[in-house]
C-alpha cells in the first residue's frame, strides 16, 4: 500500500533525504545537463520552497517541487506556484501518483492565495491534470530584455489566464 503523500518545506529537507531526492531527479531526467546537475543539487535552476513527495515501503517514489513567484500582468504582481521537477520512479509510473499530487498542490495554493500554477512541459503529459498550453509568457534572463518562453502551460487556481502578457519575475523554475 501506498503511504499518503509527504508535505515538506525545502528547509526542512535533512541529508538522507536530500541524498534521497537527487537519486530519483537523478535517475527520471537523464537528457541534457539535468542528470548532472540532480546528481549535486535537488533542484535544477532555483531552489523550490516546497516538496510534494509519494512513498512505498520506505522508498521515495514520486516528487513534485513547487516554487512561490510572481508574474505581472498589466503592471500588477501576482501569486502563482511554479511546479517543477516532477518526476516518478520507473516501476511506478502510469498509477496517476502526479496527478494526486498536483491536485493536492492546487488545493493548498489556491488556499494560499496563488492564481495560478505554472509549469513548463508537454501537453499530453499535464492536460489531464487541467493544464492549458498558453503563448504569452515571456521572462527576462537579464533583468532587463523580455523574451518569449515556450512550452508553458498554466492552471487557474483563482484567476482566468489572461489574454494580454505575461511576466514572470525571478529565474524560471
Amino acid at each position: 500500500m501506498l503511504k499518503e503523500p509527504t508535505y515538506l518545506e525545502d528547509h526542512q529537507v535533512d541529508e538522507s533525504l536530500d541524498s534521497e531526492l537527487r537519486g530519483l531527479l537523478s535517475t527520471c531526467f537523464v537528457n541534457g545537463d539535468a542528470a548532472e546537475v540532480f546528481r549535486c543539487q535537488r533542484f535544477f535552476k532555483d531552489k523550490p520552497q516546497h516538496r510534494y513527495m509519494r512513498w512505498h515501503q520506505g522508498q521515495l517514489i514520486a516528487h513534485v517541487a513547487v516554487h512561490e513567484k510572481q508574474v505581472l500582468i498589466d503592471g500588477v504582481s501576482k501569486p502563482i506556484c511554479g511546479i517543477a521537477e516532477v518526476c516518478v520512479a520507473e516501476d511506478y509510473r502510469g498509477k496517476g501518483l502526479v496527478k494526486e499530487l498536483l491536485a493536492e498542490i492546487h488545493q493548498q495554493r489556491a488556499e494560499a492565495g496563488d492564481e495560478f500554477s505554472v509549469l513548463f512541459g508537454d501537453t499530453e503529459v499535464y492536460s489531464s491534470s487541467g493544464y492549458q498550453g498558453v503563448g504569452n509568457m515571456s521572462c527576462s534572463f537579464d533583468g532587463e530584455s523580455w523574451v518569449k518562453v515556450d512550452h508553458v502551460m498554466v492552471k487557474s487556481l483563482n484567476q482566468e489566464w489572461p489574454n494580454q502578457p505575461v511576466k514572470l519575475i525571478g529565474i524560471p523554475f
